[in-house]
């Protein structure tokens, strides 16, 4: 490495060290990013959390006692300013029309117009879904298409799918010769059929969840919505909480704590090299850790019992010592670490993997088996012992039965007891300074107790 490279990366590393500093204090100051909404439910759950909160904030008879300000708020902010008679409206949620099998998600009607809200966070549109809707609220021509709203709202979809639009094939019947479609109607745009004459069905609107400029996104409705509720503290925040459930399910949250992300963005390009860099090498710095720990940490830690013919290393030659602690469809030779078989490899089969060590020597001798293992996403030290050479668990406290590891790798009447962490985060982390490591200290614990 030459002297500028050197340099390159200590700057590097000494700007990721001021960087996680800054990220303590934030957090010690009582930063975070806390959402009570995103803690209970998915912050992409249409039907619990987005419809029905913004039915809770649309219905003037809801107990946020606003009465008509949040409705009459949304109607302004999709340019549709009295539209309705607030006074008289009735707010619906998964609102299924008389004798109509049709669900739809937000229903708001004052008894002479009406707007039917599609809410489409992530879930695709089902066939024939708007056309059916409209035609179960009676929006099919005329008086009552002039009458009635279809909003679609979706974090930025330009309009329903075709197959939204038509209804579908269904007993050999032939395609919907009269599909919906989205155009100009003097001067507005409608949803309705197109033929030797233009029949609307309904007037057409789309509104979005991510951030735009001016208004038509929910975000510029809850803005609006939240000026003058100082003397409601518990109502502002509760919208507050609701926007950035909106922003993490658009992914358009930006953290209060500073960010990993804002870090490389206001280091610029070189430092971004050289994280591509580090992001790329990572992988062969942890299977080379890996690699040391299951070879040469391990035979050096092991060098003296092995020597003294009290444990024997498992190998191709020796694994069906092993056998018999293991389940019926687990072959012990395919346990067996290998290089290439690395957790951190790039080809199939690098996981259940490990080194084991044979007691042969005491009142233990081929029946008990120390060993570090990794699972599928687990790194586990500690040991396995067949039932009836002993009572009660080794390191008590320490160690804890794997019940995954036990019902896949070990066989039933074997005990197996493991220090378990998670191989890419902490696991191997520990690895990368093996003398120093849990792992370490619970085999030569576990050397005492069955040597």
């Amino acid at each position: 490495m030459t002297d500028l490279a050197f340099s390159q990366w200590a700057h590097f590393f000494e700007d990721l060290e001021e960087f996680e500093k800054l990220r303590r204090q934030d957090i010690k100051q009582g930063k975070n990013d806390f959402n009570l909404l995103g803690s209970v439910l998915s912050v992409n759950d249409e039907v619990r959390l987005h419809t029905r909160f913004l039915y809770a904030l649309l219905n003037p008879k809801s107990r946020h006692y606003q009465g008509t300000r949040f409705l009459e708020l949304f109607l302004a902010c999709i340019g549709r300013e009295g539209w309705l008679n607030t006074d008289a409206v009735e707010v619906r949620k998964e609102f299924c029309p008389a004798e109509k099998s049709e669900q739809i998600d937000l229903f708001l009607s004052d008894g002479n117009r009406q707007i039917v809200i599609e809410n489409k966070l992530n879930a695709k549109d089902q066939e024939g879904q708007v056309k059916r809707y409209l035609k179960a609220v009676g929006a099919t021509s005329g008086e009552t298409a002039e009458n009635t709203l279809f909003i679609y709202l979706t974090k930025s979809r330009k309009q329903p799918s075709p197959n939204a639009l038509r209804y579908p094939k269904k007993g050999g019947l032939p395609p919907d010769p009269e599909p919906l479609q989205i155009y100009d109607y003097n001067g507005q745009t409608v949803i309705g059929t197109r033929g030797a004459q233009d029949e609307p069905w309904a007037l057409y609107q789309n509104l979005h969840y991510r951030h735009r400029s001016g208004a038509g996104s929910i975000h510029s409705w809850l803005a609006a919505c939240e000026v003058g509720l100082a003397s409601s503290p518990n109502l502002l925040w509760a919208i507050q909480d609701y926007r950035a459930a909106v922003e993490r399910a658009t992914r358009e949250y930006v953290s209060n704590v500073k960010s990993l992300k804002a870090f490389l963005e206001e280091k610029g390009t070189p430092c971004h090299r050289l994280a591509i860099q580090l992001a790329m090498d990572l992988k062969n710095v942890h299977a080379d850790w890996l690699d040391a720990a299951m070879t040469v940490h391990l035979d050096e830690l092991f060098q003296d019992a092995i020597e003294s013919g009290a444990v024997t290393r498992l190998s191709e030659s020796s694994a069906q010592l092993f056998q018999c602690f293991l389940s019926k469809n687990v072959h012990a030779n395919d346990l067996l670490y290998q290089r290439k078989f690395n957790f951190f490899g790039n080809r199939k089969n690098t996981k259940n993997r490990g080194a084991f060590f044979l007691i042969r020597q005491g009142a233990y001798a081929d029946k008990v088996v120390l060993f570090l293992f990794y699972g599928v996403t687990m790194l586990h030290v500690g040991y396995s012992r067949l039932s009836g050479s002993g009572e009660g668990s080794a390191l008590g406290g320490v160690l804890s039965s794997p019940s995954k590891l036990k019902k896949s790798v070990f066989s039933e009447e074997c005990e197996v007891q493991t220090l378990a962490e998670n191989m890419e985060t902490k696991g191997i982390v520990s690895l990368a300074d093996f003398e120093k490591s849990r792992q370490k200290m619970v085999l030569e614990q576990l050397l005492k107790v069955f040597v």
